[in-house]
């Protein structure tokens, strides 16, 4: 018993991965499922939930030696049949518990990593034309997998092909360096934007081969969750991805992007860089090389080298010695590196400010979870207690609920209302928003789930699957109390999401029978957004409420739950600190 509740809580971030037992079983490839691509012709096996799938199909080529910081190189196609019948590679990552494997040490995956799966229904065929779906996993762009979701149920129950894919991650993802630039061979190479353009691959390969496996390429919706939906904003700003997709879902995704400045400049200079950027990363390595005895030397000798022999040299470093050159994860395997680069060319260089005519107008879905913060502060020892590092307690009730609820709050206001609001000005009115309200974990022990956890970060994704699974662990959350309402709330969602891949519209869901789900409008008494929650806590229901910066920053300076005024200026810097445009302050926080 204590042995699984410790990994309930190493694993709970992944909530949708694994089917209901936990396992595929059985798997043998059936030749009812042979699909010729531009990869070679391929072969799946039948799955569960009245399915059939194909797994590790290669989009790209592995890029490995001269393609590592490279843009991805179209797959060359095979001339024997791919067995797409076992899980590909996942990325080269840190191990952690989003990805936990008893068999190494310290790092997980392999850099050849660039291949999708597909999960469609039983009687799909190549004249079906269903809605495709391409899911991008989260896990802050430095860890996770497309591996890790099982859609299967949501692509038979609601006639859909979905795909997930896998892309490179961290610093072998994100990587923009003067030498890599000088030495590329196009845009796509000197851009850093290396994960990215993986993405854009892959929804490059499902224009072409979707056809075959029952899916319709004039109609595919991209959707994400965490980093996920960060690349999906990313990919509606790219003007490069034009036409490769009708639709986008943005699940707790994020605007940020960094400057190529930030990337790659030393913190010294005049317009500094992060302590992670290229250059400073490539003076840890050629320490930790034994080319240079400190910093001093390393910039030195990194500044005298040329391009060529640079490029070189990291091109020759083990996968392993790169990922040593970056701080230790912080939260899950992820740690901080420039990701998501405002290159001015996959991206534009202002960043995802969907100005009119700098991005993709399809219609868009865009939401994030009541209590996203939830799920890191019950991490951390500053806000709880762990004994054998299983049993939670939050230390002081009050404060946790006060942080999560400004926190998130802010986190909706930079991932939901901010660019709700842009988009709709800037000339795209089909926007559609939700705040994922679930929050009937029940308790086990002295630990009461649904105040550790509520509605968290990443809770609604088992909800859109379907699944309603957790690695097995499921017992701990779902029970006869909660389990009947959740799944009509998961059918619900599921119903949603999938009107909205049909006609770009969630509408009342496929069947017609849930509460209309109006587009946000920008006039002040109207609908904004949509909440999920169960019939147990009020129901589906839309909301004319909407969140501003400098409200919340009043609204928090007003509030008297907060007795002390230091607590409240950090509350302030914090949220300031985390993307908040207001140049509001409190008085009392200047001097």
């Amino acid at each position: 018993m204590i042995r699984k509740l410790t990994y309930f809580f190493l694993f709970i971030i992944l909530l949708s991965c694994s089917n209901e037992d936990g396992s595929k079983k059985n798997i043998v490839e059936d030749p009812l499922t042979l699909r010729d691509s531009s990869s070679g012709q391929i072969i799946g096996f039948q799955n569960h939930y009245d399915s059939v799938a194909w797994t590790g199909i290669p989009y790209a080529e592995a890029p490995v030696g001269e393609l590592r910081w490279r843009a991805p190189v179209t797959k060359s196609k095979s001339k024997d049949v791919i067995k797409a019948l076992e899980n590909p590679n996942i990325c080269f990552q840190k191990k952690s518990f989003v990805n936990y494997d008893e068999s190494v040490s310290n790092y997980v995956g392999s850099e050849d990593c660039l291949y999708l799966n597909i999960h469609a229904p039983r009687n799909s065929s190549k004249d079906s034309n269903f809605p495709v779906m391409v899911w991008i996993h989260g896990g802050g762009n430095t860890t996770g997998t497309g591996n890790a979701y099982d859609f299967s149920k949501l692509a038979s129950q609601h006639n859909l092909i979905i795909v997930t894919i896998n892309y490179r991650l961290g610093p072998l993802g994100w990587f923009y360096h003067p030498s890599i630039n000088k030495t590329g061979k196009s845009a796509e190479d000197r851009s850093g934007n290396f994960g990215l353009l993986d993405q854009i691959e892959a929804l490059k390969w499902v224009q072409k081969n979707i056809k075959n496996f029952g899916g319709d390429k004039s109609n595919v919706t991209i959707f994400g969750e965490s980093a996920g939906g960060h690349n999906v904003f990313s990919l509606i700003s790219s003007p490069l991805t034009e036409d490769l997709f009708h639709r986008a879902i943005s699940q707790s995704g994020s605007t940020r992007s960094y400057s190529l400045a930030e990337a790659s400049n030393y913190v010294d200079d005049q317009n500094p860089g992060l302590p992670t950027s290229s250059k400073e990363t490539v003076n840890k390595f050629l320490i930790n090389k034994g080319q240079a005895n400190d910093r001093f030397e390393a910039k030195i000798m990194q500044d005298s080298m040329d391009e060529t022999l640079l490029t070189n040299f990291l091109q020759s470093l083990k996968a392993e010695e790169i990922h040593e050159g970056y701080a230790e994860a912080t939260f899950g395997g992820m740690f901080n590196v420039p990701r998501i680069l405002a290159d001015g060319f996959v991206l534009p260089i202002d960043g995802m400010n969907f100005k009119e005519n700098q991005f993709n107008k399809v219609p868009t879905m865009l939401g994030t979870n009541r209590d996203e913060m939830k799920l890191f502060y019950s991490m951390d020892p500053d806000y709880v207690r762990r004994f054998l590092n299983i049993f939670i307690f939050i230390k002081d009730e009050q404060k946790y609920e006060i942080e999560n609820e400004y926190s998130s709050n802010n986190w909706k206001i930079n991932g939901v209302d901010n660019p709700a609001r842009t988009l709709i000005r800037s000339g795209n009115p089909d926007v559609y928003a939700y705040r994922f309200d679930w929050d009937e974990e029940p308790k086990f022990l002295w630990m009461d789930f649904s105040k550790i956890f509520g509605a968290a970060h990443g809770f609604e994704i088992t909800f859109v699957t379907g699944m309603l699974t957790l690695f097995g662990f499921e017992d701990y959350v779902f029970n006869d109390s909660n389990k009947s309402a959740a799944r009509q709330l998961s059918d619900a969602m599921m119903s949603y999401w999938a009107e909205f891949a049909y006609s770009g519209n969630p509408q009342m869901g496929r069947n017609n029978d849930l509460p209309k789900w109006d587009s946000w409008n920008l006039d002040v008494d109207t609908n904004k957004f949509i909440i999920l929650d169960t019939i147990n806590d009020k129901g589906i229901r839309m909301t004319k409420s909407q969140l501003f910066h400098r409200d919340e920053l009043i609204r928090l300076a007003a509030d008297d739950r907060i007795k002390d005024i230091a607590s409240k200026c950090r509350y302030i810097k914090e949220l300031k600190d985390s993307g908040n445009k207001s140049n509001y302050s409190m008085e009392e926080c200047k001097k």
